[in-house]
């Protein structure tokens, strides 16, 4: 059966289209754009007129796209903009189509379906990690079994709008108590780290690498963040391989791998384009 789901996001609206049989997905096309639905929530707890507009359009256009491509029906889900903001259901009235917002366990819990559904890893205790744009999560497991999770708001916009883009000491600091606190529990492995969502197939890309399957050792991971740290927001636009629009939030997202893979004493990780879209599907 041809299905696609619509992620909607904190700053990006992705769209997966996809064959699914048999516990197998198979993409037909995969979409994403840019609309920062979570733009100033941290602060205003609203979500602005302007960002409902921007990220509904995105939305009408994939359930189109979607449709014409054949799929027999079209899931949508949003995560943590939605889940915070006090005026969500003037975004949910306004989308064309029913929308679910999802809670921080549940998004985890679909992230771990799908990146443990690549035949790569079967049989591998896995622990992924997914930074989005309003919160990251943590979630530990076999197979399509989870052990422990953890959903945190420590998305890369959530950061940028608490900490600016000049405040990268602050930023760190937070981060290594949060995170020190929350992830304890996990522990040192033995454990496979998959790294999922923009920030890191992003970052696979600065480094020249083809995302799906790329490893990114710990030394890389820091070499990158202080690399795109020092420069600028105008040379960091030009940087190849990071798209403009995600050039003042690769710092913020980038940072939360770097004191995540610290923390846990992870020396490298897998990045795997296999996240919620792919759950989603496999439901």
């Amino acid at each position: 059966m041809r299905r696609a789901v619509i992620d909607i996001g904190t700053n990006t609206v992705k769209l997966l289209v996809a064959d699914v049989a048999a516990g197998v997905v198979t993409p037909v096309a995969a979409k994403d754009a840019t609309t920062r639905l979570g733009e100033n929530v941290h602060q205003t707890h609203r979500l602005s007129p302007e960002a409902i507009v921007r990220t509904v359009q995105a939305v009408t256009r994939y359930a189109e796209e979607a449709r014409g491509l054949g799929a027999a029906d079209v899931v949508a889900l949003t995560t943590s903009a939605a889940r915070t903001a006090t005026n969500a259901d003037e975004f949910l009235r306004a989308c064309p189509l029913p929308v679910e917002v999802i809670s921080g366990e549940r998004e985890a819990e679909l992230i771990f379906r799908g990146a443990a559904s690549d035949p790569e890893w079967t049989g591998q205790r896995l622990l992924v990690m997914d930074v989005g744009g309003g919160s990251a999560e943590w979630i530990l497991g076999e197979a399509s079994k989870v052990e422990r999770l953890q959903s945190l708001p420590t998305g890369a916009v959530h950061l940028l709008e608490r900490f600016g883009d000049g405040d990268f000491a602050g930023m760190s600091a937070f981060l290594r108590a949060e995170l020190g606190r929350a992830l304890a529990p996990f522990g040192m492995g033995p454990w496979r780290m998959i790294g999922t969502g923009g920030t890191i197939v992003t970052l696979a890309r600065i480094a020249q690498l083809r995302p799906d399957h790329a490893q990114l050792s710990l030394t890389s991971v820091r070499e990158l963040v202080t690399h795109l740290n020092a420069l600028p927001l105008a040379e960091r636009r030009r940087v190849p391989g990071l798209p403009a629009e995600r050039a003042d939030i690769i710092v913020a997202g980038g940072a939360v791998f770097l004191f995540a893979m610290e923390t846990l004493g992870a020396a490298e990780l897998t990045v795997s384009v296999r996240a919620l879209r792919f759950g989603v599907l496999l439901e």
